[in-house]
């Protein structure tokens, strides 16, 4: 009988042994890493290496992201998975097999997805131009939104031809009528053409990029409208008040000391106004291109949005060449984020991927907010340089969590002291607010 049982287990491994996988089959040689899945990430999810001369005895493979060991949970001579470390950071991926070491791809690491939600502040997919109530409001195209000093919503409403502010949860319009046009006054007796965005200053100053006039614009706290600098004709030239030409100015931002800086479009240079009119370039050679540098060493590609951080630093949505921008006071530019490709990818800041980032928001923290354009999105750029997405699906208009709104063409951003996010969501017609879910 012993025999029999004998037999029969000698019997059983061999089959077990002939109908072993081929991939379970240790290979000779050093292991090789050809691919990860996926290749960015958070802390603590399953990682698929594939490869070959792994071991199929998971101990005696040694996984590290980075240089901090990973658990391996499954091991084949093709393939291994693996979880991300907890302490791991952004960096290559390497397999020790004995002796033997290889490394691999990079794995991003991308911060954990934070829970936003997505609501219609005001305004309606319905256009039009009603004050009142934000309940009620409606806009046309809005293109722009700031936040003043005293947490008022500033409404660049371009298809509108006016600049509207939300506050005590009503819309009501500070300057300019429906009718396209270029006169400086009070109130409805100013007309723009074309308004794009805004900024406040600390006094309660509005200045606005009126793209069509080719001007910046002044709106003191009364409501009166002035010309600050530009005014009529395209073209470039810096100078004084009306003797500068701007082509397509966008956006605006303005420091602590009154100084407004412009993106200006189809010159791809970012403009200085002073506080007396006086525009001078701080950076862009005037060429439409890509080049880090100081002044008008650096080139930009239809630069389209623009804030001044906390640092006082400008950040720029660099529109066409896909990338957010830093120019430092002294007009130092440098890349913070995307590789220069139009898509959709978050992750460490280098690889990331944009498509038309075409509004811009620093917070206090330190946080950067784009309104993506194409991608129908808002992204995030936090502290430690990692990108993530806020909100943002396909095209389309839904409120609700942040990972399932929708949105149409969002082309600007801004956050208030309390950390909410506005979004001019143009094609829909309205503002949307962001707020961290409890």
């Amino acid at each position: 009988m012993k025999q029999i049982i004998t037999g029969c287990l000698l019997l059983a491994l061999f089959f077990s042994a002939g109908c072993k996988k081929d991939d379970d089959k240790q290979e000779t040689g050093s292991p090789v890493v050809t691919a990860i899945w996926p290749s960015s990430g958070t802390a603590g999810i399953i990682v698929t290496l594939k490869g070959k001369n792994f071991s199929y005895v998971r101990e005696n493979n040694k996984v590290q992201f980075n240089g901090v060991d990973a658990i391996v949970i499954e091991a084949a001579a093709t393939q291994l998975q693996v979880v991300s470390p907890a302490t791991g950071a952004t960096g290559p991926v390497t397999v020790a097999v004995g002796n033997t070491k290889t490394e691999g791809p990079v794995y991003a690491y991308v911060p954990a997805m934070e829970e936003y939600i997505v609501e219609t502040y005001s305004g309606s997919t319905t256009a039009g131009s009603v004050d009142g109530p934000v309940t009620s409001a409606l806009f046309r195209n809005p293109e722009g939104v700031a936040v003043d000093a005293n947490g008022r919503l500033i409404v660049t409403d371009r298809g509108n031809n006016r600049i509207r502010m939300i506050t005590a949860g009503e819309v009501k319009a500070i300057a300019g009528n429906t009718a396209a046009g270029y006169t400086d006054g009070a109130g409805a007796t100013a007309q723009f053409k074309l308004p794009w965005k805004a900024t406040a200053d600390a006094a309660g100053n509005i200045y606005v990029a009126d793209r069509d006039n080719n001007a910046i614009r002044k709106i003191t706290p009364l409501g009166v409208v002035s010309t600050l600098a530009g005014g009529g004709t395209a073209g470039y030239a810096d100078g004084v008040g009306t003797a500068a030409k701007f082509n397509q100015p966008l956006d605006v931002a303005v420091d602590a000391a009154g100084n407004v800086y412009v993106a200006d479009n189809l010159n791809h240079r970012i403009r200085k106004v002073a506080a007396d009119g006086t525009v001078t370039t701080l950076a862009g050679s005037g060429t439409a291109g890509f080049a880090n540098g100081t002044g008008t060493v650096a080139q930009f590609k239809n630069p389209s949005g623009l804030d001044v951080d906390k640092d006082g630093n400008i950040i720029v949505a660099d529109r066409l060449n896909h990338r957010i921008r830093k120019i430092t006071p002294a007009g130092v530019v440098t890349s913070i984020a995307g590789d220069g490709n139009t898509g959709y990818r978050d992750g460490d800041a280098a690889g990331a991927r944009f498509a038309d980032p075409y509004g811009i928001s620093g917070d206090k923290n330190g946080n950067i907010f784009i309104a993506d354009l194409n991608n129908n999105k808002i992204r995030k750029i936090n502290a430690a340089g990692l990108v993530s997405t806020v909100a943002g699906t396909v095209k389309g208009y839904a409120d609700g969590a942040g990972a399932a709104a929708q949105m149409n063409g969002p082309t600007d951003v801004c956050v208030d002291g309390d950390g909410v996010i506005y979004v001019a969501d143009l094609t829909n017609h309205c503002i949307r607010k962001i707020t961290l879910m409890k």
